[in-house]
């Protein structure tokens, strides 16, 4: 089970990795920008190398190369591949606090942070649409001021009402919450 402060670290690491991310995906969309000299000189392999991902059982999945990688990439349209890497780095990041702090028996706790953190991970691991049946939200459900209330069933929830500096926001809450001891 991870205590407070364990979840607090966790938050903190998924911000820092989130705008590491952020701050990433700018060059790899950009063709005119030398990454492939880059990615030469810091790893040592040509831009004919495979990409080299691992399989469950061991094996390589290499089949692209680091040329096509970047090229691809370049040639997408910058808006919606952008985002949607984006939110899936909020998305798994929202799941996996919300898990933990269910693990660590904070998932019901009353405070509307909190409260918040469970109805975005339940958000976020359906669909990402809010849902609220049966009175939800029972407890008052906040982030920094703006609340959750059941007229958003159905409703997106990252990338909607909650965007990237949201999500940062919430990260930075959360840390501070868990960190004070007050829960």
């Amino acid at each position: 089970m991870p205590t407070a402060e364990e979840i607090a670290t966790q938050a903190e690491g998924l911000k820092a990795g989130y705008l590491g991310l952020n701050l990433a995906l700018v060059p790899l969309l950009d063709p005119r920008l030398p990454l492939l000299a880059v990615q030469r000189e810091h790893y040592g392999m040509p831009a004919s190398a495979p990409v080299e991902v691992m399989r469950d059982d061991g094996s390589m999945h290499s089949s692209t190369t680091i040329e096509q990688v970047f090229r691809q990439a370049a040639a997408l349209p910058n808006a919606g591949f952008q985002e949607g890497i984006l939110n899936i780095g909020i998305i798994s990041g929202a799941t996996a606090l919300g898990d933990a702090l269910k693990q660590a028996g904070l998932g019901w706790s009353t405070d509307p942070l909190l409260q918040f953190a469970r109805h975005l991970r339940n958000a976020c691991a359906h669909g990402n649409r809010w849902h609220f049946l049966q009175g939800e939200p029972k407890q008052r459900a906040a982030l920094r001021g703006r609340e959750l209330n059941a007229s958003l069933h159905g409703s997106p929830a990252v990338m909607d009402w909650l965007g990237p500096g949201d999500y940062l926001d919430y990260l930075d809450d959360l840390a501070a919450l868990l960190k004070s001891g007050s829960v």
